[in-house]
């Protein structure tokens, strides 16, 4: 992605890595970052990619996985996910108490705080390996996390923590701001209260003498991490023009802005690829709706399907016009449907899976280290049953830093409780 964002670089640091040597033999290989590979050989050692080729030789000290019939991409990278974190309460009510639930206006929240281990493993039942976890409640998303879904605790999986304040264009109900105007102002009195409070603290250390203390603020701290380049803004945007005003607020204040959500983006190509902006673009394309609290109500059954129709047809449209994004879940139950139905709607196969792969991994700045099937980045890896993301594949194998897990097939209903167990035999039912 030519907006490639180097926010998570310098912070990132490599998890404890895997000692075995793993190498999966005759499967499709999948770089993403080049052709791909018949009959090829990925091997897995220490906990990064060591070698990827049709003519690898096997180590002699390696565990060999026979992968003839599947095919070997990079992990999953869901770059806007709610993985781990509690379920959304529901529209009309219910959901975490009015005691527990996060402030809607907090901006120094962290979602690592909120994430549950087993709950987030989970995720790896379905190939992602990488996810930005983003609380969705209120305006003020909070702060946050890069996860590598591989550890025995919530920090064992941190990639990187903090990794980028949240702002979600919508509104609240009996407070301010309670209309999308409001938000706008609150966002840019935010950020101007940052810059003054920072202004201040940096007067009283050159000279103390004379002058009180500044008050502490968490919450202004976490906008100065936005104004001072150390965290992106990543900015929520349901509707088209929230594009606009996104684009608009980050050009005022200096910013590093990335679009999220976007259902309406191919609407707006020419004003995306002038931007340059990263563009994680939602496979939830149905997403829970807002109370009308006697409003008026939303739209209308027509128009609700005409949004939804033109909202799976987006990727396809911007990959189309050449616009990079990532495709991400937006808190959507299924991404791997999600992205069946972009495939569907006309994105092909092979632009899907670099979208939520390479691309997520340029569009989080991590295109160095993840997202595809070279040697030398980590050794996140999936191994499919057949072609990716068809609704009768199934994921055989997952490798997060060289650690595998194997996804139990479970029956028809609701998903067990407890932790997914990890793969131990070599004999892999196919």
């Amino acid at each position: 992605m030519r907006s490639a964002l180097p926010w998570l670089l310098l912070a990132l640091a490599p998890a404890a890595a895997a000692s075995e040597v793993i190498a999966l033999v005759g499967g499709r290989v999948l770089p993403v970052s080049g052709p791909a590979l018949d009959k090829a050989t990925v091997v897995l050692r220490d906990g990064v990619i060591a070698a990827v080729g049709a003519d690898v030789a096997v180590p002699k000290d390696a565990r060999v996985i026979d992968a003839a019939g599947w095919t070997l991409t990079p992990g999953l990278i869901d770059a806007f996910s709610g993985i781990g974190l509690p379920a959304r309460a529901p529209a009309g009510g219910g959901g975490a108490s009015a005691s527990t639930a996060p402030d809607p206006l907090a901006a120094e929240q962290d979602a690592l705080d909120r994430i549950k281990l087993a709950d987030a493993l989970k995720a790896r039942d379905g190939g992602v390996t990488t996810a930005l976890v983003v609380p969705a409640e209120g305006i003020a998303g909070g702060r946050s996390v890069l996860l590598n879904l591989a550890g025995e605790t919530t920090e064992a999986l941190v990639w990187r923590q903090p990794a980028a304040l949240h702002l979600h264009l919508s509104t609240l109900r009996r407070q301010y701001p309670a209309s999308l105007m409001g938000t706008m102002a609150w966002a840019r009195q935010a950020l101007l209260d940052a810059r003054h409070a920072q202004a201040e603290w940096l007067a009283y250390e050159r000279n103390p003498k004379g002058r009180p203390r500044p008050a502490y603020d968490a919450g202004a701290l976490a906008w100065q991490d936005v104004l001072a380049g150390r965290l992106p803004l990543v900015i929520t945007c349901t509707r088209l023009n929230d594009i606009r005003r996104a684009l608009a607020l980050g050009e005022e204040f200096g910013v590093k802005v990335v679009l999220a959500g976007a259902a309406q983006a191919s609407e707006v190509v020419d004003l995306l690829k002038k931007a340059g902006r990263p563009l994680l673009v939602t496979t939830n394309y149905d997403p829970p709706k807002a109370p009308s609290f006697g409003f008026g109500g939303g739209p209308d059954e027509g128009t609700e399907k005409a949004q939804i129709e033109a909202a799976e047809h987006n990727p396809a449209k911007l990959h189309a016009a050449g616009v990079p994004f990532a495709l991400v879940s937006a808190h959507g139950r299924d991404f791997t449907a999600g992205i069946r139905r972009a495939i569907e709607r006309g994105l092909p196969q092979d632009a899907a899976l670099r979208a939520v792969t390479l691309g997520a991994a340029e569009a989080l700045g991590i295109a160095d280290r993840t997202g595809s099937l070279e040697p030398g980045k980590a050794a996140n890896l999936v191994a499919w049953s057949g072609q990716p993301f068809a609704k009768d594949t199934k994921v055989k194998l997952v490798f997060v830093d060289g650690h595998r897990h194997e996804p139990e097939d479970k029956p028809a209903g609701p998903p067990a409780e407890g932790r997914p167990r990890a793969g131990a035999s070599e004999e892999v039912a196919r």
